[in-house]
Parts: C-alpha cells; sequence; structure tokens
C-alpha cells in the first residue's frame, strides 16, 4: 500500500458570502507560512456573492469543496478535514 505524502499543514477555510474578504484573508495567510509545507482547503458554504467564480479564477493552487446548501460551519470543517492530508 502507497502512503499518500502528507504537508507539514493543512490550513481550512469555511467561506459563506464572504469574497470581499477570502483574497484578503489568503494574502494574510501566504505571508505567513512561508517556509512551511502547506495545503489550503477552502470549503464555500454556496455563497451567492461570486465567491464560487472568484475564487475559480484568482486563486491558485488551493483545493476547493463547493456545496449545494449552507450545511454550517462545523460539518464544512469536517469536510475539508477529510481530503486534508497535513500532519498538522
Amino acid at each position: 500500500m502507497i502512503e499518500e505524502t502528507k504537508v507539514q499543514l493543512s490550513i481550512i477555510i469555511v467561506n459563506y458570502n464572504a469574497r470581499s474578504l477570502i483574497g484578503q484573508c489568503l494574502v494574510s495567510i501566504n505571508k505567513a507560512i512561508v517556509g512551511i509545507d502547506n495545503e489550503i482547503i477552502i470549503v464555500d458554504n454556496n455563497s451567492n456573492d461570486g465567491s464560487k467564480e472568484y475564487l475559480l479564477q484568482q486563486i491558485p493552487g488551493v483545493k476547493f469543496i463547493f456545496n449545494d446548501a449552507n450545511l454550517g460551519f462545523a460539518k464544512a470543517c469536517n469536510q475539508g478535514f477529510k481530503i486534508s492530508t497535513g500532519r498538522y
């Protein structure tokens, strides 16, 4: 069995209609994680503010989950966790 290589840190962000803030959040994260092997996972809870289109066009190198309904913060965190590969 081949074990998947893990990154050091997984960062899971839950988004709901925060298109105007998500870019700023990612800029801040990218400054803080210099030198840390990482992955960023964004779980969008069915935003209706254009977040999905913005994220797909503007944010490279990030994993996405786009829900068809607002499933709540905890469930969205768990969805991100399930696909994460980070040690932390």
